[in-house]
C-alpha cells in the first residue's frame, strides 16, 4: 500500500505564504501544524476555510517531543555556553525579567531577520528577538537560556500579534535551530512529513542532535542535504505546471470544490507522488549535492507529471469542445454558424436574444448525444490517469478562454463538465 503522508508545517503556527498553503492543498491529504497547548490561533479567512470545509490543517501538540529536543538544545548550551553567548547572547539581559516584545522571525544563522518592529535590547550582532513559546520547551532547557543570558522573557510578540503570552525571546538563529529540532523530533514519533513555505528551511526532515546544531551555529556548517522530503518536492513542482500565476488570489472555495468533487482522481495522483518519491529516494539515497538532487527531481516529474499531463490533454481534445466544433461545423452553414458563435457568446455572458436563444438551444440538441458519449470518454480517461486530477485543477482553476466558456456552457446544458 502507497502511503500518503501528512503534511508537518513549520517553522511557525501561522501560514506565512497564502499561495503556498493553497497549492499545498492539492497535493498534500493533510496538513498539520505544531500547536502548544494554550497557544492562541488566529486565522485568516482562507485558512479557516481549509481547515474547517476540508479539514485540510489540524493542529497537533509537540508535547511529547519537547523533552528530545530540548535535551538536545540544552546539551549544546552546557557544553559550549561561551561561544554561543559571545555569537547569540543579549545585550541586557542579565535580569531575566525584561519585559519587552518580541519582533523577528526565527530564521536561519546569516540571514537577516523579518523584523515586525524594532525592540530596546538586541544581540551583540544587532539582530532582533525572536519568541519561543514557552511551552515548546523544557523548564530546565528555559532555566538555562536565562541564565546563559541567552534568552529574556519577553510579553509580546509582534510579529504573531500575540499579547495573551509570555514568550521566550532570544536570537532568531537559536529560534530557528530549536524550532528544526522540535519539527524532526515530533515528525519522527509521527510519521508527518515536514514541509514549509521557507526555502531555508528545508532540513528538518533529519535529526538534530546536539552536535549537528552546533555544526549550523557555531561552526559554519550549511544544513545536509537529505531526500526525506522528496515526496513534497515532487508534489510541488508536479502542480505547479498547471497553476496560475496569481494563485494567492484564487479564491480558496474552488480549492475546497476540487478537492471534494474529484477525491479518488486525487488519491490516484497523491499514490503516483508517492511511487515517483519512493523510487527517487532508493535511487538517490548517497546523493548529497543539492543541485544534483534538484536535477534528478526535475526530471522524474517531467517524465512522471508533464509528459503523462500533455498525454492527457492530447486525449481531451479529441473529446468534448472539439466534438462540439466538428458538429456544430458539419451541422450549420457558414452564415448559421456566424448567428451561432454571437448567440453562444451572449448566452455565456448571460444576456441572450431570443433568436440566439433558440440557436443556441438547437446546438445543444443536437449536441446532446456526442456530449453524452465525450462525458463517459473523459471521466474513463481521467480516472485512468494517474495525473487526471493536475487536468481538473488546471481546468479548474486558470482563467478561461472565450471558445472554453462556450464549451463549458453547451457541456453544462448536457452535464458533461470536466
Amino acid at each position: 500500500m502507497t502511503v500518503q503522508r501528512t503534511g508537518l508545517y513549520y517553522p511557525y503556527v501561522h501560514f506565512r505564504d497564502p499561495a503556498w498553503i493553497k497549492a499545498a492543498a492539492l497535493y498534500l491529504p493533510q496538513m498539520a501544524r505544531v500547536v502548544p497547548e494554550g497557544f492562541r490561533v488566529s486565522d485568516p479567512d482562507h485558512v479557516r476555510a481549509l481547515r474547517d470545509d476540508l479539514d485540510f490543517v489540524r493542529d497537533i501538540d509537540p508535547a511529547e517531543a519537547v523533552e528530545a529536543a530540548s535535551r538536545h538544545m540544552l546539551r549544546l548550551v552546557n557544553e559550549r555556553d561561551d561561544e554561543l553567548r559571545n555569537r547569540f547572547g543579549i545585550r541586557g539581559g542579565d535580569d531575566p525579567d525584561v519585559a519587552d516584545a518580541v519582533n523577528a522571525e526565527p530564521s536561519p544563522p546569516g540571514d537577516p531577520a523579518l523584523v515586525a518592529g524594532r525592540g530596546s535590547l538586541l544581540p551583540p550582532a544587532g539582530r532582533p528577538l525572536a519568541g519561543l513559546y514557552p511551552g515548546e520547551m523544557s523548564p530546565e532547557l528555559k532555566e538555562a537560556l536565562f541564565g546563559t543570558g541567552l534568552a529574556v522573557r519577553r510579553v509580546r510578540n509582534t510579529v504573531s500579534h500575540d499579547a495573551y503570552h509570555e514568550w521566550v525571546g532570544t536570537d532568531p538563529a537559536l529560534a530557528w535551530v530549536y524550532k528544526c529540532a522540535l519539527t524532526a523530533e515530533l515528525a519522527g514519533r509521527t510519521a508527518l512529513l515536514p514541509v514549509t513555505d521557507q526555502e531555508a528551511a528545508h532540513t528538518a526532515v533529519d535529526a538534530w542532535d546536539a552536535g549537528r546544531m552546533a555544526a549550523v551555529l557555531l561552526d559554519g556548517a550549511p544544513p545536509p542535504v537529505g531526500t526525506g522530503d522528496l515526496a513534497e518536492r515532487v508534489g510541488v513542482l508536479s502542480v505547479r505546471c498547471v497553476l496560475p500565476a496569481r494563485l494567492a488570489t484564487v479564491p480558496v472555495e474552488k480549492i475546497v470544490a476540487l478537492r471534494k468533487k474529484y477525491e479518488p482522481e486525487f488519491f490516484a495522483y497523491l499514490d503516483a507522488v508517492a511511487r515517483t518519491a519512493a523510487d527517487l529516494s532508493e535511487e538517490l539515497a548517497g546523493i548529497r549535492s543539492p543541485q544534483a538532487l534538484e536535477m534528478y527531481v526535475r526530471q522524474a516529474v517531467r517524465k512522471d507529471f508533464e509528459v503523462e499531463l500533455e498525454k492527457l490533454r492530447r486525449a481531451m481534445n479529441g473529446i468534448g469542445l472539439q466534438t462540439i466544433s466538428t458538429s456544430v461545423g458539419t451541422t450549420f452553414d457558414t452564415p448559421t454558424s456566424a448567428a451561432l458563435a454571437s448567440g453562444l457568446i451572449a448566452t455565456v455572458g448571460g444576456t441572450v436574444a431570443g433568436s440566439a436563444a433558440g440557436i443556441v438551444a438547437g446546438v445543444g440538441a443536437t449536441a446532446v448525444g456526442i456530449l453524452g458519449g465525450a462525458r463517459r470518454q473523459r471521466d474513463e480517461a481521467l480516472a485512468a490517469s494517474p495525473v487526471g486530477f493536475l487536468l481538473r485543477v488546471e481546468r479548474g482553476l486558470n482563467p478561461t478562454t472565450v471558445v472554453r466558456r462556450i464549451g463549458r456552457a453547451l457541456r453544462q446544458g448536457v452535464g458533461a463538465g470536466v
